[in-house]
């Protein structure tokens, strides 16, 4: 009983005063070793995070527009750690059926492929090739990548003045194999 006792925290009470204080001195002691460019893109995420943070007691999806399957959105992924995807892509809205009062979708990133590329992409990965009008960039889906997000990581499209954009069915049905290949069981 001692040892699940020890992992309980009381979550009731706010912080205390030197708690925060201790908690901002060790996380500036961690981000003073970053790189710099890690420094500056947390610093940037912090602000973007703040601002999350106090629009979500007052946030209603409902006023979005309604996201289906194969639409495009641009999405800010925050700040992550280790491989996880993070800052600002294009992905793909993959669920079915979103409930349009739902505060979250599952969405697939997408990222650019550098032009200078010589390496293959990787077997995980799904060629969408020139997805993005007027862009000549090329472009991949990241199916391990997979997450449900909050839709206030949603930055275009909200409302119907925003350009939607949507996945041709053959690149989504490509999407979809690749899923079944890496999430499923073989029989």
């Amino acid at each position: 009983m001692a040892q699940n006792q020890k992992h309980k925290r009381k979550i009731d009470d706010p912080l205390e005063i030197y708690q925060l204080q201790e908690m901002f001195v060790d996380m500036k002691d961690v981000v003073k070793h970053m790189p710099y460019k890690q420094q500056h893109i947390l610093r940037e995420w912090f602000g973007v995070w703040e601002q999350y943070i106090s629009f979500e007691n007052t946030f209603d999806p409902k006023k979005l527009v309604y996201y289906k399957r194969g639409d495009i959105v641009l999405a800010d992924f925050g700040y992550n750690v280790g491989s996880e995807l993070g800052g600002k892509h294009y992905a793909i809205v993959i669920e079915n059926d979103n409930s349009k009062a739902n505060n979250t979708v599952v969405v697939i990133p997408i990222s650019s492929i550098d032009p200078n590329r010589t390496k293959p992409l990787h077997k995980s990965e799904v060629y969408l090739g020139k997805i993005i009008p007027n862009s000549p960039v090329e472009s991949y889906a990241m199916p391990l990548q997979i997450r449900p997000i909050s839709k206030l990581r949603i930055i275009k499209p909200k409302t119907k003045n925003d350009k939607s954009l949507k996945i041709k069915k053959e690149l989504l049905d490509d999407i979809d194999k690749k899923i079944i290949e890496l999430f499923t069981k073989k029989i």
